[in-house]
């Protein structure tokens, strides 16, 4: 009898469990959230999704999908967004006109889709993440030896433009390729080890290949600084979509440190983008959202006069949108206080 009331306990506590897990999991919805909602020209996945939710990257949780539409994850201008209920729990209801069911739209996989998708909604706000995506790259230092350089002019010139032939070594490619020039800006050191894991890049220009060789003879065809014997080349893209992520909360244990920022100020805020030291290597891949967390240090007691701790607390949401094996590229989506360099950055409790 005792060993059978025991077993009674252990499943009443197990069944008391898994109610505050499923009530802790429970999406809750905005303050003043509309019943519907139809999207206009200028709207982000993102903020359509706040409109809805108090935390927006648990959008596919209540995202309910129409097998008439041939993307479902697409959104468009146009389109009307209707909040309803099955057994108590919210969902979105999509509808589309019908020649959004008749769109052909490939859908490229579970995180970022790289196609050009029409008149549909960005996630985020493009102008903002353009740059990185294209001009600005992350070279880690494992990798910094392998990249092609430049060595000098073929009159031995040291100082290069527009229009400028010059030798490159380590580089591979058919006579009419393309390839990006850029120099070493700026190092990320990783706050726990103290070394350097990467290095951000500025693009100087672009150059062709004239002739295959050990050294290549290439030519500059345009260029928006000066070019200078020791700067790297990699092979250029030739066309650059947005691509459409689909946002999603990062489920791993994981805890990584802010590296840098763009933005010259001390602390930054919503619509700044960070560097953070963790990339493919830990599974973040783009879309994947993740806190960040400020210690706030510690404080002397005014009764006590004795200095204690004070929590870490959340101080920001940021979204991954590029990854390099151990470097990440992260926009600023909130902030309730300024983010500093070396803040940590976990997984969403």
């Amino acid at each position: 009898m005792k060993i059978l009331n025991s077993l009674k306990i252990v499943l009443l506590l197990a069944a008391i469990a898994v109610s505050a897990a499923v009530s802790a999991a429970t999406v809750e919805l905005a303050d003043n959230h509309p019943v519907d909602y139809t999207v206009v020209k200028g709207d982000t996945l993102w903020d359509i999704a706040g409109k809805f939710l108090k935390d927006p990257w648990r959008w596919p949780e209540i995202w309910r999908q129409n097998s008439y539409i041939q993307n479902p994850d697409l959104i468009y201008p146009g389109d009307r967004l209707v909040l309803r209920y099955s057994e108590g729990e919210p969902y979105l209801e999509h509808l589309s006109g019908r020649e959004r069911a008749a769109r052909k739209v490939v859908k490229m996989g579970p995180a970022v889709y790289v196609e050009k998708l029409d008149d549909a909604i960005p996630s985020i706000p493009p102008q903002i993440i353009m740059a990185f995506l294209s001009d600005r790259q992350v070279v880690e230092s494992r990798n910094l030896d392998n990249l092609a350089y430049v060595t000098e002019g073929i009159n031995h010139e040291v100082i290069l433009g527009t229009l400028s032939d010059m030798y490159v070594r380590k580089i591979d490619g058919a006579p009419g390729s393309r390839f990006k020039i850029i120099r070493m800006r700026g190092e990320l050191v990783d706050p726990e080890t103290k070394k350097v894991i990467a290095y951000e890049t500025e693009t100087l220009g672009e150059a062709e290949m004239i002739r295959p060789g050990d050294p290549a003879k290439l030519r500059i065809i345009k260029s928006s600084k000066e070019i200078n014997q020791g700067d790297r080349l990699v092979p250029a893209v030739s066309k650059l979509s947005l691509p459409y992520y689909h946002p999603q909360a990062f489920r791993e244990n994981i805890s990584v440190s802010i590296l840098g920022a763009v933005s010259d100020q001390a602390t930054y805020g919503p619509g700044d983008v960070i560097s953070l030291s963790a990339g493919s290597d830990q599974g973040l891949e783009p879309g994947h959202v993740l806190q960040i967390m400020r210690d706030q240090g510690v404080q002397k007691d005014p009764v006590t006069k004795k200095k204690y701790r004070l929590p870490i607390e959340r101080s920001g949401i940021v979204m991954i949108f590029k990854t390099y094996d151990k470097v990440s590229y992260g926009l600023i989506m909130r902030a309730s206080q300024g983010i500093r360099v070396y803040d940590k950055v976990t997984n969403i409790e």
